[in-house]
């Protein structure tokens, strides 16, 4: 993974804002991989994921802090968990190396090959808005192959595909599956930052007259000395 700076960081967050969860996603790996949007689309999805999450880790660290609702009773529920524990405990490939770029699903007695989907595909799809999305992708990545076939093999070579978290509400004991996206956790810890980062830039800039680049350039801890003077 690439060294990302702070202006790089707002910039994904730029070429993400309004944009649907797919371009955020891909906005966020190509800046973690110093490459470019289009490049990022061919990276299996499983693989971006991966790489996401090495992100957040270099980014916020590897504590996850959310709050869910209990579908039973409504209860607000913090979730609170290491990320590494939560990639550790996945079954199968845990590198991003094991992953295979295709898998084989069994076919009437014949092995037929199923590309692992990527954002290109998924972006495909979804810009045609089909009727039925998935048939769709497990479609333009496996043509012959059933479509229960297709996304079960996915599954099984890369459980990062399907991650889900086990919750437990407090006070009616109900208990559920829920989805951990990684995309969307990152992007809303990305959003928090550069909203506090260009508040930084506007306090610094009107109490220094320094450009935008220039607080940017100084290191976080800098930062937070020359405001704390702003402050006194």
């Amino acid at each position: 993974m690439t060294s990302v700076s702070a202006t790089e960081l707002l910039d994904a967050w730029e070429a993400g804002w309004g944009r649907d969860p797919l371009r955020r996603g891909l906005a966020l790996l190509a800046v973690a991989r110093g490459t470019t949007r289009a490049a990022a689309a061919d990276v299996p999805v499983g693989l971006r994921d991966r790489a996401l999450f090495a992100f957040r880790a270099a980014l916020f660290g590897t504590g996850v802090e959310a709050v869910s609702r209990c579908p039973g009773c409504g209860t607000d529920v913090d979730v609170a968990f290491d990320q590494r524990d939560l990639l550790a405990a996945l079954p199968g490939p845990v590198s991003g190396q094991q992953v295979p770029d295709t898998v084989t699903v069994r076919v009437d007695g014949r092995d037929v090959p199923a590309r692992m989907p990527t954002s290109a595909d998924l972006a495909a799809v979804l810009d045609a808005g089909p009727p039925a999305p998935d048939e769709a992708l497990a479609h333009r990545c496996a043509p012959t192959a059933p479509v229960a076939a297709v996304a079960a093999a996915w599954t099984a070579a890369d459980p990062l595909l399907d991650l889900r978290i086990d919750l437990g509400c407090p006070d009616c004991a109900h208990t559920w599956e829920e989805t951990f996206d990684i995309v969307a956790f990152l992007w809303a810890e990305l959003d928090a930052w550069g909203r506090r980062t260009l508040h930084e830039v506007h306090d610094l800039a009107r109490a220094y007259g320094w450009s935008e680049a220039d607080v940017l350039a100084l290191t976080p801890w800098r930062r937070r000395c020359y405001l704390g003077l702003v402050g006194a």
